[in-house]
């Protein structure tokens, strides 16, 4: 069974995600596969460097994703290039990595489900949410930035009424992680019962 992850930046889908891999559930992280196709001399990053030239290059040739998401963040073309660049190849190892799993709870970390309508690679969704104060104090906390830059990364991003919106096409169980981190434990293995029993 294939499980869409997703939730806005800075709600804890990467906590889940670690949750559910405890558990034994297999876990593919699209942020990590987006790392994978942007290696030195990958095909990836070689077209990024054509449209946008070396000065999205670290010193050591590898990419600087700060630089990345400043060009994207500038420009909605930019960023559709960006995306259509990199969503293919992220896409096909993500495949790839489903057809060698022997296991049957498949979770696939993608924190743009809702915006790309992917929904139809996946049997199921979950959504893991938190409220507006929650999700600013971690970005800030966990970018080292300002409250004006977070508020941006934010605002970039779809809502959350617009995330549950998938609901609509895929059965959705959703995650509210605003409480300790025990309770959040307790959510994901319950969650994980009832996906295993499908």
């Amino acid at each position: 069974m294939k499980i869409a992850l997703t939730g806005g930046i800075a709600c804890g889908k990467s906590k889940v995600s670690q949750l559910f891999k405890k558990l034994g559930a297999k876990v593919i992280s699209l942020d990590e596969l987006s790392r994978q196709v942007v290696m030195p001399d990958s095909k990836g990053l070689n077209q990024l460097i054509e449209c946008f030239g070396d000065g999205i290059l670290n010193a050591d040739k590898t990419l600087n994703r700060k630089a990345l998401r400043d060009i994207l963040l500038k420009d909605k073309a930019n960023q559709q290039l960006i995306e259509d660049i990199l969503h293919p190849k992220i896409l096909e190892k993500m495949q790839m990595e489903i057809e060698k799993t022997k296991n049957n709870v498949i979770i696939v970390e993608i924190p743009l489900l809702v915006e790309k309508n992917l929904d139809y690679l996946f049997d199921r969704a979950i959504i893991v949410n938190c409220n507006e104060k929650n999700q600013l104090k971690r970005l800030i906390k966990r970018e080292n930035i300002s409250e004006k830059s977070a508020k941006q990364q934010i605002s970039a991003q779809i809502s959350a009424e617009e995330r549950l919106e998938i609901a609509k096409k895929l059965p959705t169980d959703v995650i509210e992680n605003n409480s300790q981190i025990f309770e959040m434990e307790e959510k994901v293995a319950n969650l994980y019962q009832k996906l295993a029993n499908l």
